[in-house]
């Protein structure tokens, strides 16, 4: 068991490093500036692109999204509202195809330092959030909800745990 969770650390602290661009990128300990938003709208696909890891685990499908270089959506009084809305963005686009769990776990974190090829230090971790749903729950004909009131949060999102 040891040995396959230091596997799974590795890859995980890669970022799956054989099905991405491989080519080292600066280290940065607070990560790159996020791309300016237009009209309100937020850039989805930048925010995942090399940022998140999504694992199905045929039980549930498991997402680990760092939200370093977009830490500042995460920050005020919405900060419930965004994490709901990213979820259910993060789901839209990255659900694995073969998957056929309704069930997901996601967990939402800070990678606050990088080694000197770019990678995540994992004794630096922030936890955000972690998260439970059913996908059924946030997406709606496969696109995911816009909107989510305080009580969608409590009901769609059980656990919804704010770190």
């Amino acid at each position: 068991m040891k040995i396959f969770f230091g596997i799974w650390l590795f890859l995980l602290g890669t970022g799956w490093a054989f099905a991405q661009d491989t080519t080292p990128t600066p280290a940065s300990p607070v990560g790159t500036a996020a791309p300016a938003v237009k009209s309100g709208e937020i850039p989805w696909a930048v925010w995942f692109k090399k940022n998140t890891m999504v694992t199905d685990k045929k039980e549930y499908v498991h997402f680990f999204f760092n939200a370093q270089d977009f830490k500042a959506h995460y920050e005020g009084d919405n900060k419930s509202a965004m994490i709901a809305q990213t979820a259910a963005q993060m789901v839209a686009s990255l659900y694995p195809v073969t998957a056929t769990s309704d069930t997901i776990k996601m967990d939402i974190v800070y990678v606050l330092d990088r080694d000197q090829y770019g990678l995540s230090k994992w004794d630096s971790l922030e936890r955000v959030a972690h998260l439970e749903f059913l996908k059924s729950a946030v997406l709606k004909n496969g696109k995911p909800k816009k909107n989510f009131s305080p009580k969608d949060i409590s009901k769609i999102f059980n656990p919804l745990q704010l770190f």
